[in-house]
Parts: C-alpha cells; sequence; structure tokens
C-alpha cells in the first residue's frame, strides 16, 4: 500500500501537488554558461558534507501530474521552504500588466525590497532569466514592451523565493497573467483561482475614467476581467477572504490632477506604514469614483482585505515605441508590499492592519 503520509508540496508553476521526494535521485543542476539544467548523479559522493553542499544547488524536475506545463525545475531545498503564495496580474488586453510586472522585479533587482527586511532570489533560474531579457531590460533600456496576447490559461511569469533578512527558508511568490479574455468562458483557470493567494487588479486609466485626453467611451461597468475572476470565486460568503490590490497603471498620466500628483511626488516610506496605505486607498477610491471608474472598484468591495494605489511603470509616455527620456517607475512596489502584508509574508502588528 502506497504511503500516503509523506510530504506533499504544490508547485508554484503549474499548481500542481505531489508527493515531495529529494532522496538524491534525479537531480539536475544549473549550466550557467548554457543556461540549462543538466542531470547529476551523487550516487558515489559519500562524504555527507559534500553531498550537503551540492544538494544545495540542485533542482528537482517537476513530476507535473497534470501534464499540462512544458518541463520545469524546482531547488532541492523547495521542500524546506514556507507554503508557495501565488498571485495573479487581473487585467483586460493593453491594461499594462507586462510593464507593470516587469518593472516590479527591476526595482526588487535594484534592492527595493531591503527597506522592508527581505530578500528574493530567483525560483528557477532559466524561466527568471528568460523573462528579465525579455522584459525587464528591455524596458529599462527605455522600449516599450510588445503586446502579450492571451493564452487559453492563466499564464506562469515568474516566480522569487522571498525571505526575511536572517531567516532560513522563506516564501516561494510566483506571478500569473490573467487577461479578460481567458475567463470569460466559465470554468477556464479554475485550478489557478482555487490556488490564488491574492490578486492585483490592474486599471488602465485611459480606459476607465471620465477624463479630458483619456478614452470617451469609458463605462461604468468596468473591466470584464475583474468581474469574471470575482464571480468564479464566489462562494456562500459575502466577502472574499482573497487579498486584493487594486493598482491605477499609467499613473503618469495623471500626474497633473489631485490626488494623483501628490502621491506619485510622495517619497515611499522605507517601511510598513498602514495608515499610509489606507490613506492612499481612500484617496484613490475616491479618485475612480469620482471620474465614472465604480465598475473598477469592484475588487475592494468584493474582498475583505484590499488597498488602492497609484503606480507608473515607466514614468512617462512613449515615442516610436520608446521611452526617448527612459524609464522611471513610480510606487511600483508599493503594490506588492501591501500584498505581502496582507499575505504574511510581512508580519508584524503593521501588517495585520494593512488592507483593513
Amino acid at each position: 500500500m502506497a504511503d500516503d503520509t509523506r510530504e506533499r508540496v504544490r508547485c508554484p508553476v503549474c499548481l500542481d501537488s505531489f508527493v515531495w521526494a529529494s532522496d538524491g535521485s534525479n537531480l539536475f543542476e544549473l549550466d550557467p554558461d548554457r543556461l540549462e539544467y543538466r542531470p547529476i548523479d551523487l550516487a558515489g559522493l559519500r562524504d555527507p558534507h559534500k553531498r550537503e553542499v551540492r544538494l544545495r544547488s540542485a533542482f528537482l524536475l517537476c513530476p507535473n501530474p497534470s501534464g499540462d506545463v512544458e518541463p520545469h525545475y524546482l531547488p532541492v531545498l523547495y521542500g524546506r521552504y514556507r507554503r508557495p503564495l501565488v498571485i495573479g496580474l487581473v487585467g483586460g488586453s493593453r491594461t499594462g500588466k507586462t510593464h507593470l510586472l516587469a518593472a516590479m522585479l527591476g526595482e526588487i533587482e535594484r534592492g527595493g525590497l531591503g527597506g522592508h527586511g527581505l530578500t528574493a532570489v530567483p525560483l528557477d533560474m532559466i524561466r527568471h532569466g528568460r523573462f528579465y531579457r525579455n522584459f525587464v531590460q528591455p524596458l529599462y533600456r527605455g522600449q516599450r514592451l510588445g503586446f502579450t496576447p492571451p493564452t487559453d490559461m492563466p499564464e506562469f511569469v515568474d516566480a522569487l523565493i522571498v525571505s526575511r533578512t536572517g531567516e532560513t527558508g522563506g516564501h516561494p511568490v510566483a506571478f500569473f497573467d490573467i487577461s479578460g479574455e481567458q475567463l470569460a468562458k466559465i470554468g477556464k483557470g479554475e485550478r489557478f483561482l482555487a490556488a490564488a493567494d491574492g490578486l492585483i487588479f490592474v486599471v488602465d486609466p485611459e480606459q476607465a475614467l471620465r477624463l479630458p485626453g483619456l478614452a470617451d467611451d469609458t463605462g461604468e461597468l468596468g473591466d470584464p476581467a475583474f468581474s469574471n475572476v470575482l464571480n468564479q470565486l464566489h462562494r456562500q460568503d459575502t466577502l472574499l477572504d482573497v487579498p486584493a490590490v487594486v493598482v491605477v497603471s499609467k499613473s503618469d498620466r495623471l500626474r497633473f490632477l489631485h490626488p494623483a500628483d501628490r502621491w506619485l511626488a510622495a517619497a515611499t516610506p522605507g517601511h510598513l506604514d498602514a495608515e499610509l496605505l489606507r490613506m492612499e486607498s481612500r484617496d484613490v477610491y475616491a479618485f475612480l469614483h469620482q471620474h465614472g471608474a465604480q465598475g473598477w472598484l469592484l475588487p475592494a468591495a468584493r474582498c475583505r482585505r484590499a488597498t488602492l494605489h497609484f503606480a507608473s511603470a515607466t514614468g512617462g509616455r512613449s515615442t516610436d515605441q520608446r521611452f526617448p527620456r527612459g524609464v522611471r517607475p513610480q510606487r511600483v512596489l508599493n503594490p506588492l508590499i501591501a500584498m505581502l502584508a496582507m499575505t504574511g509574508v510581512i508580519t508584524g502588528a503593521e501588517a495585520k492592519e494593512v488592507g483593513r
């Protein structure tokens, strides 16, 4: 009879759950020059210290029982980490999700989490390297990123291991892209939504706001992606327990409007401040409501914990597919910091108050 008491883990890439077996067989190591995984055999390595050193840098091929994701690898130490955190970026096409995530990861690379006592390293070097080369580097070199067409399922983008300074282990944090087209069909993405720990809803002000110079065909119904996700999550409870973050992306378009101007110019504190997050959330909520974007406020009404933010991935408009003055990300890590506080990665009395 199979042993059902063995430890099971959930892969943050394919979201499958399986028995974790890191007995030293079926191991791989990363070739840093070719950026590919190659098998290694530690059977002949008798010295326990040397074996432990090799295991610390080794990887296992995820079994992906559902067979629905390309081959991917997890660190052998993955079994020692805390439960993975799965975050979805929700929004229709061309809302700026890719630019926002690329700017978030770029600011993390620049040490942006250090002020909160956090460090982050890639979970899968190859996948992270691919996203970094294809999106983060071009953005920071002033290139406008291309349109990412929607796929049939929520798409894994990248994953990091986020740890508090001085602690052993950490939280794998995986990011998924969820477009409105994907979830328009009932049932699409159910496995992702069942595993989701937090949702970042991206609002494009050019689509949502009734303001001069922006789109003039907006309505109060909001982004269908928002309602599709929230409706599939709905259960008997009035409020959903999945934390929500609402980000007004491309807020540089609003830099001459109050209160967006004040928040974009404000210095970001190097510590968690729940009251400051609450003040910004109130201002964003009032701003969206005032300018006819009531439908985009649905996550704040349906989720038990939520924060709202102004942010800009680029700091300005592009011209001929480039940002002639370069990119200047503004407040892009604040939404992620709020999410990490609401999901327990950042702990303490202040974190408990975020989003309430």
